[in-house]
């Protein structure tokens, strides 16, 4: 009897150290198990090469795949986008080389919509963008120049841009969650749709259709042509809240510096988006000619140049500020009313004289603007339209790796640098000449020999540009 109990004491041991066991084995196995799903959250979560794209509330794992990303200075992760290859995501087409210069080449390209054209440049932090809908008399279009904190980058002969300069560029809205590296995308046409049903819900008439208008409900406002009166005004797009009433004849919203152009009466000014008056509608036209200063060509009768506060720069005593570049396409200008970046030209009864945009800081950092007259002499004419029609020769305005400007006095073409000083090379006839993606600059003197302009300029001690 002592035997058997012994026997089955032995055997129910050894099942109770099985059960044990597989308990054990069992709980070993479910924390593995959470480790691994832990692992696994943690890595979707944290993994430095992944990072989430959402495109109108949809993940898009192509961009995901097109993305790179590159280091900061301060440690953080800047993430950018192919240009080109990204471009179709938002109703955009892309081509190599730059706007309207019909050069083929890997240091430019553009990208362009049914109302809109952005041009980006290798190492520049600066894009220049069209609105088509829009013309003035200086040129076919005006370009609306947008800095951005990173600069352009090539890698495997295309051009990248950062999450601002790709937010900017295609007009976008976007939100980004560092801790979860996620970017959400938003599109224009979607905020439009919701802004418009926002506006009938409310019935509170239609959004304006100018496009730069729409572009206004990036930065959560809305123009809208009221449904009582006619008149247009501006409401947040978030609360409804009126920021501008509804009292005025047109309004163009400036995005870069987040006003707008009112019109009343014939008249036009600038407010804020924050209500505030800046220009007060008393001039017949007001356009920005340098957003980086805030500077304004005003028209009143005659042509002047005003601060974004109002303050006069240059005196509406004027027949005319800037050029006509329409001729100078292949020379790279983007405005005639600011030329190698703060040389104002100004004409007066039929002569051309310059004025140059100067800034300074006082003690406290404050930023202060000043147009200053360059005391160099009257000009008949700016730019060289050339006479010279072999190759792929082109007219001549501006020499920009160097800051010289051609002038014209006396049916001479002459050099200048920034500060109005002549280079004292005088010619008959200069142009640029494009060959094989590389221009250079010529000059024909009095006896009809061609000269290289950048050899005679280095020769009298003028040297390029460090950008």
């Amino acid at each position: 009897m002592k035997l058997y109990d012994e026997e089955e004491l032995r055997i129910k041991n050894e099942k109770s150290k099985k059960i044990k066991d597989l308990i054990l084995v069992g709980i070993i196995f479910s924390i593995v198990l959470i480790v691994l799903l832990m692992g696994g959250i943690y890595y979707l979560i944290y993994n430095p090469n992944k990072i989430t794209i959402n495109v109108n509330g949809k993940e898009d794992e192509e961009i995901e795949n097109m993305i790179i990303t590159k280091n900061a200075d301060d440690g953080s992760t800047i993430v950018y986008f192919p240009i080109r290859k990204i471009s179709n995501k938002f109703g955009y087409t892309s081509n190599s080389g730059d706007y309207e210069r019909n050069v083929e080449n890997t240091e430019n390209c553009y990208v362009e919509s049914e109302n809109e054209v952005a041009i980006f440049t290798e190492n520049s932090n600066i894009i220049y963008k069209i609105d088509k809908s829009v013309q003035n008399n200086n040129s076919d279009y005006d370009y609306e120049e947008i800095s951005i904190d990173n600069f352009i980058i090539k890698e495997n002969n295309a051009l990248y841009v950062d999450s601002e300069g790709l937010r900017k560029a295609f007009n976008l809205h976007m939100k980004t969650n560092s801790r979860m590296k996620r970017i959400n995308i938003t599109t224009l046409d979607t905020m439009i749709k919701s802004a418009e049903t926002k506006i009938k819900e409310k019935k509170l008439g239609e959004l304006d259709e100018k496009f730069s208008n729409k572009k206004a409900i990036l930065d959560n406002m809305m123009v809208i042509v009221s449904a009582s009166n006619g008149k247009k005004g501006v409401i947040n797009y978030t609360t409804n809240e009126e920021i501008l009433g509804f009292q005025y004849d047109d309004i163009t919203y400036i995005s870069t510096k987040e006003s707008f152009l009112i019109e009343k009466d014939d008249k036009v000014g600038i407010i804020g988006s924050d209500r505030i008056v800046r220009i007060k509608p008393q001039y017949d036209n007001l356009i920005l000619i340098d957003a980086r200063n805030g500077l304004y060509l005003a028209e009143d009768n005659r042509f002047g140049v005003i601060d974004e506060n109002g303050n006069t720069m240059i005196y509406l005593e004027n027949d005319k500020i800037g050029v006509d570049i329409n001729s100078f396409k292949s020379n790279g200008l983007k405005s005639g009313y600011v030329l190698l970046g703060c040389l104002i030209p100004v004409q007066k009864d039929g002569k051309w004289i310059f004025y140059k945009i100067e800034t300074s800081k006082d003690s406290d950092g404050n930023k202060h603007v000043q147009c200053i007259r360059l005391d160099n002499g009257d000009f008949d004419g700016i730019g060289c339209i050339t006479s010279v029609t072999r190759g792929t020769t082109s007219n001549l305005m501006v020499i920009e790796d160097y800051n010289i400007l051609v002038v014209e006095k006396y049916d001479q073409y002459g050099f200048m640098d920034l500060n109005g000083r002549p280079t004292g090379l005088v010619y008959k006839d200069t142009y640029l000449e494009t060959t094989s993606g590389l221009t250079n600059y010529y000059a024909v003197d009095k006896n009809g020999n061609i000269i290289n302009v950048i050899e005679e300029l280095e020769k009298r001690g003028y040297t390029k540009v460090q950008k």
